[in-house]
């Protein structure tokens, strides 16, 4: 990066040297030439006016004599001879300054411009020697640029990975103005709040999670936040069911899902030790492909399992996330895959299962998308569906 940034300017430096020096060095020259041209066709007209007059009895012998003399004094007077030492002088200011313009440019950009800031990001581009240098890098480019949010949020991820969650909480507070509240710093946010207070979840720290989950049902620091908080003050079954609805929005590989797997169980045991009923209302759906569909997806497709409300417009009210390679397969969806806490399976009574596969994991934006018939709940019937060439989605 340094050499390309310093090759860069040289050969801008010398651009500019040029632009100067042409001008100057050809200039000269060519203003000579052309003003000597002028006195020569001057002296000529003069002459041939003179010999014109003669001719026609205007003027005698002596006269036309007379008028040539002058004509050649005209031509000697208006010669460029005695100028050249000092246009000489002046083309040789002219070269210095071409060459001191620019020294002088690069001079002050060293002193006064960017190179602090140039050489900021490149000792972050650089793997940083230890967390607390990384951390003082950080805290330089925020210093340098205040208005730059991702140096902000950069900071505030560093501040948390230390454990200096007051510290993260007021850099996360320093993006919103600048980036916009988006769902992820927004739950970011409140997991910085949440163990700042001591693993408290107040009423400033459960609203950034609502408007969070509002704005991306599936935001996975939220879902986590929010299952720990509700293991922590005992309500294990809706620890289980964040945790459920986190899982069902990863990868199918995402090691993560492996602990979420295990603290889901961890809660459901702690729940039938303390009483606590686990919600099951819910349906379940055999899903799977028509042979022709089977032939023109790939294994990692992402396929989501999703349930919506028949009679309440809005997003899905479940969804469960497979693969391709997973199917054949029978899917249970229940309050713990809700996409929203307030809008729960066991509170619907008709619902219609829906499978869409997507390649590039947006259920929005599906490849294959197949709706199957209405279920009322609660419910012991399993769902069918099957993605059958028909059901493409076109481009």
């Amino acid at each position: 990066m340094t050499l390309t940034f310093w090759g860069l300017a040289g050969l801008l430096a010398i651009l500019a040297a040029l632009i100067l020096l042409v001008p100057l060095l050809r200039g000269g020259r060519a203003a000579g030439d052309q003003r000597e041209a002028i006195n020569r066709a001057l002296y000529r007209e003069r002459l041939a006016d003179a010999r014109l007059r003669a001719g026609q009895g205007e003027l005698d012998a002596e006269d036309l004599a007379g008028a040539e003399a002058e004509a050649a004094r005209s031509l000697l007077a208006d010669s460029p001879v005695d100028e050249r030492p000092a246009s000489l002088h002046g083309r040789r200011l002219g070269i210095a300054a071409a060459f001191a313009v620019p020294a002088l440019a690069l001079g002050l950009y060293l002193w006064l411009g960017a190179l602090p800031a140039l050489q900021l990001s490149q000792r972050l581009a650089e793997p940083a020697g230890s967390p607390q240098a990384l951390l003082a890098n950080l805290e330089e480019a925020t210093r340098r640029q205040p208005q730059a949010a991702d140096n902000w949020y950069l900071l505030a991820r560093a501040y948390a990975g230390l454990g200096r969650y007051a510290a993260a909480v007021s850099a996360f507070e320093r993006v919103l103005p600048l980036d916009g509240r988006r769902p992820e710093v927004l739950g970011q946010l409140a997991q910085a709040r949440f163990f700042a207070a001591g693993r408290a979840l107040d009423a400033q720290t459960q609203a950034l999670a609502d408007e969070a989950l509002q704005a991306n049902p599936g935001e996975p620091t939220t879902l986590g936040l929010l299952g720990i908080a509700a293991y922590e003050r005992g309500d294990y079954p809706q620890a289980a069911a964040y945790w459920r609805r986190l899982s069902a929005g990863l990868d199918p590989a995402d090691p993560l899902r492996q602990a979420l797997a295990e603290g889901i169980a961890r809660a459901e045991r702690s729940a039938q030790a303390a009483g606590q009923g686990v919600a099951t209302s819910g349906f379940a759906v055999e899903v799977s492909l028509a042979p022709e569909v089977a032939r023109r997806v790939r294994p990692a497709d992402s396929v989501f399992v999703l349930a919506l409300a028949v009679d309440q417009p809005g997003p899905p009210l479940a969804v469960r996330r497979l693969r391709v390679a997973d199917l054949p397969a029978r899917v249970r969806l229940d309050d713990g895959d809700a996409m929203l806490p307030q809008r729960r399976l066991s509170d619907q009574r008709r619902i219609r299962p829906v499978v869409v596969i997507a390649r590039n994991g947006d259920p929005l934006k599906g490849d294959w998308r197949h709706a199957g018939e209405p279920l009322d709940l609660p419910t012991d019937t399993v769902g069918r569906l099957r993605v059958e060439a028909s059901d493409a989605v076109a481009p």
